[in-house]
């Protein structure tokens, strides 16, 4: 395997995880709006909470040590 396509591998990686991040944090904001649509201010609020917690949440998928500089740009481009 050639470094260009062990490269190619890891953006392809990255990029994927990004989209997967994306859509769950979507699906969270929707969740806080739905509840707060509702009334359920406390809920709202603990479901936050919640989440603030969970180190999935706060992991960054670019501050991996195997990612090259120009996949860290594609993936801010993309």
């Amino acid at each position: 395997m050639t470094i260009e396509s062990a490269n190619k591998e890891v953006c392809d990686e990255l990029i994927r995880l990004l989209r997967v991040q994306r859509h769950d944090f979507i699906n969270h904001i929707q969740v806080v709006h739905a509840l707060l649509q509702l009334g359920r201010v406390e809920k709202a609020l603990r479901y936050i909470e919640d989440i603030a917690k969970d180190p999935n949440m706060i992991t960054d998928p670019l501050r991996m040590k195997v990612c090259p500089a120009d996949c860290q740009r594609k993936a801010v481009h993309d």
